[in-house]
């Protein structure tokens, strides 16, 4: 089993941090291409969505983001520290009213490659994870 963990200061400008710490995990990992970019993009995904809809923007909380491999099976986690929020209650990006707006599908494209789940925290934000199977 492989564990990696780093927390992320809250403002966008941190993702390429996380960028350069999954590509080494991958390398490391000895996943393929395609599946370091399956979660390159998957995990710039939910990074977004801890910034924008958990912390709120406020660049003062940190995202946390844990890689868990075993076997075949990848498990992410992504943490907020503000409100947390549920992918659930996010609009439906293929409502008519959403196909023009310029954002609101990260959940949707990760939901293609991953399985997710969430835990609110109260208070203390939420954790988004995301199981893959890997190569």
């Amino acid at each position: 089993m492989k564990n990696a963990e780093i927390t992320l200061s809250g403002g966008y400008s941190s993702y390429e941090t996380l960028r350069e710490y999954i590509e080494i995990f991958a390398e490391e990992s000895g996943y393929d291409r395609q599946f370091t970019d399956t979660l390159q993009l998957t995990l710039k995904e939910a990074f977004v969505n801890a910034v924008r809809h958990g912390n709120r923007e406020e660049d003062d909380l940190a995202v946390t983001c844990s890689l868990t491999a075993a076997d075949n099976r990848l498990r992410a986690a992504i943490h907020d520290n503000g409100s947390g929020f549920d992918p659930d209650e996010l609009p439906d990006p293929s409502d008519k009213g959403a196909l023009m707006k310029l954002s609101g599908r990260g959940i949707h494209i990760i939901r293609n490659f991953a399985d997710i789940s969430v835990k609110r925290y109260d208070g203390k934000g939420s954790t988004l994870f995301l199981h893959y199977f890997s190569p």
